[in-house]
């Protein structure tokens, strides 16, 4: 009877803190469109429809380093667009456990280049796309490394030498870098 009891009393507790919230129409927010409704994400496809789409692609506006454990449940995810985010280990130890992963945007990112290496293994990681981010010594020693991938581009990066695209040219002679 003590359970039953406190279920409701959770229950009621959880309706009143989402009326204060104005929930849509439909009901309960899933995880997921709460974050979309508080803008920390956003998806494509009609997610409204029974039948969900496969998730491929993800954008992480807002996003903190603690919403990257969220892409750990995320097993189709082959591309992932980060902006405006501090990249640190936590963040890359996620980011590693999604093997499909194909591509890596990271936009306006603070990066912690000795947390480049938990991607190293990912042999599905073809891109990595940087754009307005610094780019230090450290994080061009750690994409030297990475034998799989076909694509490194630095939009608008600082930090970016001649000396630093060339070390990474004779380290990875197969990759286009631009």
């Amino acid at each position: 009877m003590l359970h039953k009891i406190t279920f409701v009393a959770v229950i009621a507790i959880a309706s009143c803190s989402y009326a204060a919230d104005a929930l849509p129409p439909y009901g309960k927010l899933t995880v997921t469109e709460d974050l979309i409704r508080r803008e920390i994400i956003r998806l494509g496809g009609d997610w409204e429809s029974g039948e969900k789409p496969k998730l491929v692609s993800f954008i992480g506006d807002k996003f903190e380093s603690r919403h990257f454990e969220m892409l750990t449940h995320l097993p189709t995810l082959e591309g992932f667009y980060v902006d405006t985010c501090a990249v640190d280990e936590f963040a890359m130890s996620c980011l590693s456990q999604i093997h499909q992963l194909k591509r890596l945007d990271i936009v306006e990112c603070k990066l912690e280049p000795e947390s480049l290496s938990l991607l190293r293994n990912n042999r599905e990681l073809k891109e990595i796309v940087f754009v307005s981010v610094f780019i230090s010594d450290q994080v061009i020693t750690e994409l030297a490394k990475f034998q799989n991938l076909k694509s490194i581009s630095f939009d608008d990066c600082k930090g970016v030498t001649k000396e630093q695209l060339s070390t990474l040219k004779a380290a990875l002679p197969n990759v286009m870098i631009q």
